[in-house]
Formats: C-alpha cells, sequence, structure tokens
C-alpha cells in the first residue's frame, strides 16, 4: 500500500515539474499516424518550413515540428497508431524509435501521449505469430506497460480511473465480448489500462465505441468523449471533405465533451480523416482534397475553437 501511494506522489510530482496541467474538461487529442508514408497521393505537408511528401518519425527534428504544430492548436495529448501487429515484430526496430521520439519530445513540450492497437490479425500477421490475438495484444500491452506507461508522458485516463489509457481497433459490441471469453492469462496487461475502443469502416450507433472512434463524428454512450473529423461517410465509398462551417460545427461540439475529445488525425494521408496543414492541388484522390486546396483550411479553425476552449 505504501509502494502505490509514494509511485502515485512520485508521478504527481512529476507531473507539476513538467508543468502538465490536471485533466480539464474536453481534454483535447488527435491521432498521428507513423506509418504508411508512402500514401500520401500527391499531398505535401509543412514540416520545418518545407513542404515535403512524407514525415518521418525517426527524425527527431521533424517530431518535434510536427508535435508543435499539433500544439498550438492547443491539443496537448497526442495518440500514436500502433495498430498493425508488424509494428510490433518484423518491422519494431523501425517503429520503437519513433515512439521514443515522440516520448522524447512529448516531455520537452509539456505534451503527452497513449498507444492505439489492433485487436485483430490479417492473414499474414496469423502465418507469422503462433498464438491467439487475444495473447499477443495482452503481450503488446505489456511492452506499453513496460516500456512507456510509466513515464509522466504517458497519459493517465483521469476522472476516477488512474489507469494508463490504451485504445484498440475494434468496436465496444466485438471487442468487449472476446475479452470476456479470453483466458485470464490473455489479458493480465490489458486490464492494468482503461481501454478505449472504436470502430472502423462500418457505421456505429452511440454506445458501440467508448467515443474514441476513427471516422466521421461520434460520441461515448454517456457523451463524456466525444470524437470528430473533417470527412464525411465511414466506409471508403462514402468519403469525401466536408466544408469549414461543418468542421467547425463538428469541432466545436467535440469541444464540449466533459472528458475527453478526438480530433480525427493529424497526418493520416491513407483515408479521409486529416485534418493537418497539407497542400493537397497535385493530390489524385478527390476524396482526400481540400476544399480550393487550402493547406491551413481545417487546421486555422480547431486552433480558434481550442484557442478559445482551454481554461486557466
Amino acid at each position: 500500500m505504501k509502494t502505490r501511494m509514494t509511485k502515485t506522489l512520485l508521478f504527481l510530482l512529476l507531473l507539476l515539474l513538467m508543468d502538465i496541467p490536471e485533466v480539464n474538461a474536453g481534454e483535447p487529442c488527435c491521432h498521428i499516424l507513423i506509418c504508411c508514408r508512402n500514401t500520401n497521393d500527391g499531398m505535401t505537408f509543412l514540416v520545418n518550413g518545407k513542404w515535403d511528401p512524407a514525415h518521418d518519425y525517426r527524425d527527431i527534428n521533424q517530431v518535434s515540428d510536427i508535435l508543435q504544430k499539433i500544439k498550438d492548436t492547443g491539443v496537448k495529448n497526442v495518440i500514436i497508431d500502433m495498430t498493425n501487429a508488424s509494428q510490433w515484430t518484423n518491422l519494431w526496430d523501425r517503429f520503437q524509435p519513433m515512439v521514443n521520439n515522440i516520448k522524447k519530445v512529448c516531455r520537452e513540450k509539456h505534451m503527452q501521449f497513449f498507444i492505439f492497437i489492433g485487436a485483430a490479425f490479417t492473414e499474414n500477421d496469423r502465418q507469422r505469430i503462433n498464438k491467439s490475438q487475444f495473447a499477443f495484444w495482452n503481450e503488446m500491452a505489456k511492452n506499453v506497460w513496460e516500456m512507456w506507461a510509466q513515464d509522466p508522458t504517458y497519459r493517465r485516463y483521469g476522472y476516477g480511473d488512474d489507469r494508463p489509457i490504451l485504445i484498440v481497433f475494434q468496436p465496444s459490441d466485438m471487442y468487449w465480448g472476446r475479452y470476456k471469453a479470453a483466458q485470464d492469462s490473455e489479458k493480465t496487461f490489458l486490464s492494468k489500462f482503461h481501454i478505449g475502443t472504436t470502430q472502423v469502416n462500418s457505421p456505429i450507433l452511440p454506445g458501440k465505441s467508448d467515443g474514441w472512434r476513427y471516422r466521421n463524428y461520434s460520441q461515448s454512450a454517456d457523451g463524456k468523449v466525444r470524437f470528430a473529423c473533417p470527412n464525411k461517410g465511414v466506409p471508403p465509398s462514402d468519403w469525401g471533405r466536408i466544408s469549414k462551417e461543418d468542421w467547425e460545427k463538428r469541432a466545436r461540439w467535440a469541444s464540449e465533451a466533459e472528458e475527453y475529445s478526438i480530433y480525427g488525425s493529424y497526418d493520416d494521408v491513407c483515408d479521409a480523416i486529416h485534418w493537418g496543414i497539407a497542400d493537397t492541388k497535385n493530390c489524385n484522390v478527390v476524396h482526400k482534397k481540400y476544399p480550393g486546396d487550402e493547406p491551413y483550411y481545417y487546421y486555422n479553425v480547431l486552433k480558434d475553437i481550442l484557442s478559445n476552449e482551454i481554461k486557466e
């Protein structure tokens, strides 16, 4: 008991030293995609004063610039997409340094991060990984717990739940039933986290995710967690950009969440949920183009909203 109390006090002291505020209502978050950098479809991104067709999170100077642009909007929590099993296995040497760079920059900029993991396997994963899906992702939760979750830059949920946050790429009506059915040995480390569930490419009703979501806009059943991004549709066949006015309505609605608000992805070029600074004039995919090819079209809207929402 004393040990746990001591750890808690030390953690709170580190938060104070890092100048990370206590949890505020509607704490803003955004996803950052560290994989799939070769699918930009002609889009370029402003990184350290240059328009670049890709981001490289192995370059800490690029990480610093990307996170500063995110922080400038009022978002101080980033969700790192580690949903592909390959990122933890055959590509681990490539992706671990990226996460470590983000952790380092979060410390420097008084930001926090948490991890977004998968919950299913591809056919290639099944051939390569000789264990059940839950056993594998529980093992990856162990990695998160031991490598990052004890650091003060790793976000804990708050609101009566001091566990660190872990998001899973599966809707709750699928995830929690499978979690209950899993062997106790397959959830020893997953149980140490506050789990948030998402929806993928199928429309869902409120309550089918915990509000974190990944497409369009939605909220948790109790409305305390809200998600918004500047695209319409959920399946890829329905994707398309929305107007600045509609994005402002969505983002303002999300910012009124009681606990957490999530704003799509910052630099996700694989689909249609990007809201960062991007030049789309040479993009060859219609649903990814910004209206009028304005690079700051969505970014400035969110920045204006959150700068007015930040509480002293």
